[in-house]
């Protein structure tokens, strides 16, 4: 991190999208060079990418001094993680795709299993069409088992498609699918019993997945939203739109009040 500070690159924009590279390339500075170039960062200094690929390099020793199992340890987290996909996860994604748009679920997508070090986390990496999940092997938060978020995180897969690009620009709709999401796939996760939809739950989603959003208001929010869609009164992505602009008029208003 302090080397990408020094390069003048944004910090959490950037380790995100090494995060969603690094299972296809092998070589860090073809990694370091892959990334900036797709996120468009200047370089003031042509040494950049090599001090921040000789960081990589210096902390893959470190995790592998530390872990020296590691490999092995994730090839035993693996098995787990996909039985419980695999009963019930494409029930899920049905039943997404049924509530919302088929647009919605990818036709297909890559997941790449990580030690768990935050305790339960995952990012969708809508640029590459890759999730990258924590192998943990218990749930952290019974109520809302991982295979939920692992369905969650893989419908913000097409969140940088055309089908959203009428009603809301590329920065602004990958974090409108995030919140989006979130009711269609807890009521999918209800329909195969795996948890509830309510704003409880919601709630509960909201602060677990990291969302970025304090669940208080948020949760109310997208609970009303989400009651008023299934009227089916309008087209999912102009849904999506409503959403975001109700969001942000609700943050507009706190920061106001500050």
């Amino acid at each position: 991190a302090a080397e990408i500070v020094a390069a003048m690159w944004p910090v959490p924009a950037l380790l995100h999208e090494l995060t969603g590279l690094a299972s296809e390339l092998d070589n860090n500075g073809e990694l370091v060079k892959r990334a900036i170039t797709r996120l468009h960062l200047p370089m003031a200094d042509v040494t950049s990418p090599v001090r921040v690929a000789g960081a990589i390099a210096d902390l893959e020793a470190a995790m592998l001094r530390a872990q020296p199992e590691l490999a092995e340890e994730l090839a035993v987290r693996v098995r787990p993680m996909r039985e419980q996909w695999e009963a019930r996860g494409p029930g899920m994604l049905i039943e997404i795709a049924r509530l919302t748009d088929p647009i919605v679920v990818p036709s297909a997508a890559e997941i790449v299993l990580v030690a768990p070090y935050a305790g339960g986390n995952g990012e969708a990496h809508p640029s590459v069409n890759r999730v990258t999940l924590e192998a943990v092997l218990f749930n952290p938060l019974p109520a809302l088992p991982e295979t939920v978020r692992l369905a969650w995180l893989l419908c913000q897969l097409n969140a940088d498609l055309p089908w959203l690009a009428d009603v809301l620009a590329p920065a602004r709709s990958v974090p409108a699918i995030r919140l989006a999401m979130i009711p269609p796939v807890l009521a999918a996760a209800e329909a195969v019993e795996l948890s509830r939809c309510d704003e409880a739950t919601i709630a509960a989603a909201l602060t677990a997945w990291q969302t970025g959003i304090a669940p208080a208001d948020a949760a109310q929010q997208l609970w009303l939203w989400w009651s008023a869609w299934l009227d089916k009164s309008t087209r999912w992505p102009v849904a999506v739109a409503a959403l975001e602009e109700m969001i942000q008029e609700n943050c507009n208003v706190q920061n106001q009040s500050l």
